[in-house]
């Protein structure tokens, strides 16, 4: 009787730990399978574009072919583990030249989102926190501010948005940081080189 107890007791631990720590793996299982899933997506849409010079300008729904004629590009599209399509976004014109294609990792501590960039949002709105895109535009493009230091002095100097700062050859770029890092934008060594890259107001 003691024994029966004994394993009763062991095998109730066993499960209290494997039910403890089933779910986080759960999510982490999940995430990993978006992340393949848009890595696959994402070869499909290029095989699309260099046959059509366009990307497409919507997926087709999870489970159906994705392709125009003949063999697809993509059979079964895949969905979101949890049965949601994945967000996809392209540039509001009849033949568009680049895409992002966008989702929701679970585990929000995951390396990827800010290996991608998407800590404070990707996509539209700024609602996803992972994705991939074309190489013709950021995935989190008109989600993160850039800072640096502007040339100049006075008004124009200091620390300002910048659109596209590589273009400006700025030495250091602080990211959604109106501060700049607190570093010394009156220093000739913390300017950027020109203006170029500057942020044009509305």
């Amino acid at each position: 009787m003691i024994e029966l107890l004994v394993v009763i007791t062991v095998l109730g631990l066993l499960f209290i730990l494997v039910a403890v720590n089933a779910p986080p793996q759960l999510k982490k299982a999940r995430d990993a399978h978006r992340k393949a899933d848009l890595q696959l997506i994402k070869v499909a849409l290029y095989d699309y574009y260099f046959d059509y010079d366009c990307f497409p300008q919507e997926l087709p729904k999870c489970g159906e072919d994705f392709g125009l004629e003949g063999e697809p590009y993509l059979k079964n599209f895949p969905c979101d583990p949890k049965g949601i399509g994945y967000g996809y976004e392209v540039e509001d014109e009849e033949c568009s030249q680049w895409f992002k294609i966008l989702t929701n990792l679970e585990n929000i501590q995951d390396s990827g989102i800010d290996k991608v960039g998407c800590r404070n949002g990707c996509g539209p709105e700024c609602k996803y926190n992972y994705g991939l895109a074309s190489t013709n535009i950021r995935v989190n493009k008109d989600c993160v501010l850039y800072y640096a230091c502007a040339p100049g002095s006075g008004a124009e100097g200091g620390c300002v948005e910048f659109e596209d700062p590589l273009i400006s050859q700025c030495p250091q770029v602080f990211e959604n940081d109106s501060a700049c890092g607190g570093v010394d934008c009156s220093a000739k060594a913390n300017k950027c080189h020109d203006s170029r890259g500057k942020r044009i107001p509305d």
